[in-house]
């Protein structure tokens, strides 16, 4: 079996950023928020990404709520096709993320799904792109919980 050896990227790039907006077709808030959470708990726990993680998301099963999970899977390496990443229907936009010794849940705060729901109801492009834009550079998206010990997958426990 071919295995990738290299690390996945733990920074923010245009280049990361083409490959989401390829992997799922356009770009967008929510799709920055996977991306951003991916990153963010690839840095928590300094995995290498693609098989050492895996990733419980809870958020809404629809558009486009749901486009967290793409830049998730593109983030981490976590994807459907592995099975080392499960998603949940559920409220506001949450991932467990676990290793084998470590486990945190991070959640986006609810004033930036706030905003992205005021921004998208606009349907202004101009809009959308400045808090793309503000999404990308903000250092405060999520609520960070660190888990005592690691817990088996899909034992995605609240």
């Amino acid at each position: 079996m071919m295995r990738v050896n290299t690390p996945k990227q733990r920074e923010w790039s245009k280049d990361l950023l083409d490959k989401a907006i390829e992997f799922h077709g356009h770009g967008g808030p929510f799709m920055i928020v996977g991306l951003r959470m991916g990153l963010t708990a690839l840095n928590l726990f300094k995995a290498k990404g693609w098989f050492d993680m895996t990733c419980c998301m809870d958020l809404p099963l629809m558009p486009p709520h749901s486009c967290v999970i793409d830049g998730i899977q593109v983030a981490t390496g976590c994807t459907m096709g592995k099975r080392n990443i499960e998603v949940r229907d559920g409220e506001g936009i949450s991932g467990e993320f676990t290793t084998d010794k470590e486990r945190a849940r991070l959640r986006l705060k609810s004033k930036f799904l706030e905003m992205i729901k005021g921004t998208l109801a606009l349907s202004d492009d101009k809009a959308t792109q400045a808090l793309m834009e503000e999404m990308i550079e903000a250092n405060d998206l999520f609520e960070i919980e660190l888990c005592p010990g690691p817990t088996t997958f899909l034992d995605c426990t609240q």
